[in-house]
């Protein structure tokens, strides 16, 4: 036999061993650790990231491993572990076996000390029962701003989980260089983008607040435009003003009753008062008396996919020195972007919670009138953005992104270098004179906005914040 031939034959062997040679995905799993759903939905419900991500990844592994076929499972194994579980990075035993079998484990979680998220992945190959190969990649994962950390923002889009988690896969199977490099979500550009396209014919200003405007305590801010029209602002949490018996007591009511279908007897219910002022640098000024109601918390199912939750609704009488000329109502929702996977379970550690969700949405509303005037305002803290309306009309959009960058705060609550949060308090009326310690936020106006309409927004933003800070 010449020995050409002898090549071919084992050649041919080999190549029907490797025909017959079977591989397959035995262990997909996504778990969170130390962080929630509304900061990282489980993108695995989305079918098309699922399937989008199993295609890629599944060829990786070909390629790797130099495979004619694969099997995959149809889902992702999915948990949120509480308390201080860890990763099992396992195979199932399955007796002796020829084939491949592989395990993918990603693990996103919440440093031990500190705020610093990471996301780890391992890749575990065996053959014959044998592992021949264990790597993990991790990285941490840094939002760009300091928002991510101190607020309920979402940190990444379905398309960034899905690009990430690839890059993952590559750095594990040495397609991309592995390394220790923090990975950067979202950008200032993609947030304000959202915003002005919320408004017609945008025009970007900036509000800049030094003091602790997230909990209704004292803060001083400027209203920033491009043709040096500002306005300056302050807030005092305490209201000195004598002013006459309310006399929309049963209005409010009303209003209370249509947004939130709590029925209520007005001035039976008020548990506990709050008082604060605000004045304009162009005299104008007035003040807020915010009431406590008592009520139980009230649950509605709304669309298919979306559940929720108000509790603890506030009622808020606007004053001048003079006279009452205007109210609101403020209320706190959660909006559960429910699926058909998702379930509320009981944990010792957080109690009722729910799992297998696109999110969980906190929401901040205020409605009413001011000088006869309807005023409407809605921050939905996990997208980062204040609309402001009044009637139809969309009379300003906040973006809560901090931009200024000296400083690392939002509403005096401080993010260090190493990601950990301190806050601060504010004695005295707070300056905006020092740059270290005051925070920018964009807003957009309609391009032909008057002073007197971003006056109402501001006002609007002003009971917005006194209504969040005092729930």
């Amino acid at each position: 036999m010449s020995m050409k031939r002898l090549i071919n034959i084992v050649l041919l062997f080999f190549s029907i061993i490797s025909i017959a040679q079977s591989a397959s995905v035995v262990v997909f799993k996504h778990e969170l650790r130390w962080t929630d759903e509304s900061r990282f939905p489980n993108y695995f419900l989305y079918q098309n990231i699922r399937d989008s991500i199993f295609k890629d990844t599944k060829l990786e592994l070909m390629n790797y491993l130099k495979l004619s076929a694969l099997q995959f499972p149809e889902n992702v194994s999915y948990n949120i572990i509480n308390g201080f579980g860890n990763q099992k990075v396992v195979l199932p035993k399955t007796g002796s076996s020829n084939d491949y079998e592989i395990g993918l484990f990603s693990f996103i979680t919440r440093a031990i000390v500190g705020l610093p998220m990471f996301w780890k992945l391992n890749i575990l190959i065996k053959q014959n029962n044998k592992i021949i190969q264990l790597k993990e990649v991790n990285h941490e994962l840094e939002y760009f701003n300091v928002s991510g950390y101190l607020t309920s923002q979402q940190w990444m889009s379905p398309e960034e989980f899905q690009a990430v988690f690839m890059r993952l896969v590559k750095e594990s199977l040495g397609v991309l260089p592995s390394s220790n490099e923090k990975i950067i979500l979202g950008s200032q550009e993609i947030e304000e983008k959202k915003a002005s396209s919320l408004v017609l014919n945008p025009s970007r200003e900036l509000i800049k607040i030094d003091g602790s405007w997230k909990t209704a305590n004292n803060f001083s801010a400027q209203l920033e435009s491009k043709n040096n029209l500002d306005l300056s602002f302050n807030f005092k949490d305490k209201f000195t003003w004598q002013f006459p018996v309310p006399s929309m007591t049963s209005i409010a009511a009303s209003l209370f009753t249509g947004i939130t279908g709590i029925d209520f007897i007005y001035d039976e219910k008020v548990s506990y008062e709050k008082k604060g002022s605000l004045e304009f640098s162009d005299g104008q000024n007035f003040g807020i008396n915010l009431k406590w109601i008592q009520t139980e918390t009230k649950s509605v199912k709304g669309d298919e996919d979306v559940y929720h939750s108000v509790s603890n609704p506030l009622v808020a009488e606007l004053f001048t020195d003079k006279e009452q000329i205007g109210y609101f109502v403020y209320t706190r929702s959660e909006e559960v972007k429910t699926t058909d996977s998702t379930e509320k379970k009981f944990n010792p550690f957080n109690g009722y919670q729910n799992k297998n969700t696109l999110g969980v949405e906190e929401i901040h509303r205020i409605e009413g009138f001011l000088n006869k005037v309807p005023l409407y305002a809605e921050y939905n803290a996990n997208k980062g953005i204040v609309a402001i309306e009044s009637g139809k009309e969309r009379i300003g959009v906040m973006v809560v992104q901090n931009c200024n960058p000296d400083n690392r705060s939002i509403g005096n609550e401080t993010l260090s270098k190493n990601k950990r949060m301190t806050s601060t308090s504010v004695i005295g009326k707070p300056s905006i004179e020092n740059t270290k310690s005051v925070e920018w936020y964009p807003i957009y106006f309609p391009k032909n906005a008057t002073m007197d309409s971003k006056i109402l927004a501001i006002e609007t933003l002003v009971c917005l914040f006194f209504g969040i800070g005092n729930m």
